[in-house]
């Protein structure tokens, strides 16, 4: 078994082979990472898109009801306006005395009153 080595004068073609063949590789496997970019890109784009037509129809929705709300809230004060107002006062009133009595000072201790 006697195997010798290439010749000398071969090495450089060897090595243009292989850094063709390195390049070439380099070159599939960008193309193969822009396929897959631009594969994305397009998934990306209709998982918006259907993300903002589902928005678009809650935001329908909930003006629709909100309105529909209004509108009977309305009815409802033109039938009743008595309860409407006195609900309104006693709601009135019981802000007002739970704002009055956030701001009562503590007693003092009777430490804190015989201090010189």
């Amino acid at each position: 078994m006697n195997t010798s080595p290439p010749p000398f004068d071969q090495l450089p073609q060897a090595a243009k082979d292989l850094a063709d063949h390195a390049t070439q590789a380099a070159k599939d496997a960008a193309e193969r990472g822009i396929a897959a970019t631009k594969d994305a890109a397009q998934q990306v784009k209709g998982i918006c898109h259907s993300a903002a037509v589902r928005a678009e129809d809650l935001y329908h929705t909930a003006s629709v009801r909100a309105e529909d709300t209004f509108v009977q809230s309305k009815q409802y004060v033109r039938d009743n306006p008595l309860p409407v107002v006195l609900g309104a006062f006693t709601l009135g009133l019981t802000l007002g005395c739970l704002l009055c009595l956030s701001h009562h000072q503590p007693e003092p201790t009777l430490r804190d009153r015989f201090r010189w």
